[in-house]
């Protein structure tokens, strides 16, 4: 059946890159898609040389038909999907209601209906071979939020709650879906080449503007290693039962075990509240 493909989306920087190279190190046929596949195909050429051959870059920009057209292209080329590892996206953070319409529209177009659409065109593959992985980046932001985050978290909360559920539904096929959670990872997310701001600036917002300069100060000194977090990914694809939620990083298990403790508190606190709806 020669190599296993995994296909990774946004692979030209940051974590996708290095999953891209954790793969190829792993023994796979990898597939990189990018808006310039030029930097991406120079990356591993210039990094893992003597894996360029099993590297294959396609052009693929994420609206409706870049997306169609680059995933026909691989199935083209290479005949098979068996991992796929969505990574495109970037965030916007700010104020909830600086946000214009258009700003969180095109936001979740890449972010979730760009990973939407490229699993509905690789599931038919994978339901055809009877296998398949599907890894889609989510993040603790899509579990725990707070000021600046209402879209970003609304975003990957929303790619939680679709693996989740698509997972149930292609078990059957030999296909497992697993949502990544990372915590903060070390690489330019956070510069404005990867994160965008409101063009509106509401300056009453004194919790946003702080919490906004404490990313500028956290950028490139996250704790997360996107070397390791790409490593981590490519665990997860030789897992025999992959996880349904994998959350990455010391800061992201600490933030999700807040989380909880304070949700069941908090409906502990109202449990008669919550019983009294019910029909007598």
């Amino acid at each position: 059946m020669g190599k296993k493909v995994l296909v990774v989306t946004g692979a030209s920087k940051g974590i996708g890159l290095q999953i891209v190279l954790a793969g190829l190190k792993a023994g796979y046929q990898v597939v990189g898609t990018s808006r310039n596949k030029e930097r991406l195909t120079q990356e591993v050429q210039t990094q893992l040389p003597e894996f360029q051959y099993n590297f294959y870059a396609v052009n693929m920009p994420f609206d409706e038909e870049g997306i169609r057209q680059g995933i026909a292209e691989i199935i083209e080329k290479l005949g098979r999907i068996d991992y796929l590892v969505n990574n495109a996206g970037y965030a916007l953070l700010g104020a909830v209601e600086e946000f214009s319409l258009s700003e969180v529209r095109t936001n979740f177009d890449v972010n979730f209906f760009g990973l939407f659409q490229v699993i509905q065109e690789v599931l038919p593959i994978m339901r055809k071979q009877q296998f398949g992985r599907i890894i889609n980046m989510a993040s603790i932001s899509g579990s725990v939020t707070g000021p600046t985050q209402g879209v970003y978290s609304a975003i990957k909360a929303a790619v939680i709650m679709l693996s989740e559920a698509l997972n149930e539904e292609v078990c059957p096929f030999n296909i497992q879906v697993t949502a990544i959670c990372p915590g903060g990872v070390r690489t330019d997310f956070l510069d404005q080449t990867s994160m965008k701001r409101p063009a509106k600036q509401i300056e009453d917002y004194d919790v946003v503007r702080q919490t906004m300069s404490g990313f500028d100060r956290l950028n490139h000194n996250q704790s997360g290693d996107p070397v390791k977090v790409a490593q981590a990914i490519i665990a997860v694809t030789q897992m025999e039962q992959a996880p349904g939620r994998l959350y990455l990083g010391v800061g992201a298990l600490a933030a999700l075990q807040h989380q909880i403790n304070h949700v069941v508190e908090e409906v502990n606190q109202n449990v008669a509240l919550s019983q009294s709806t019910e029909h007598e």
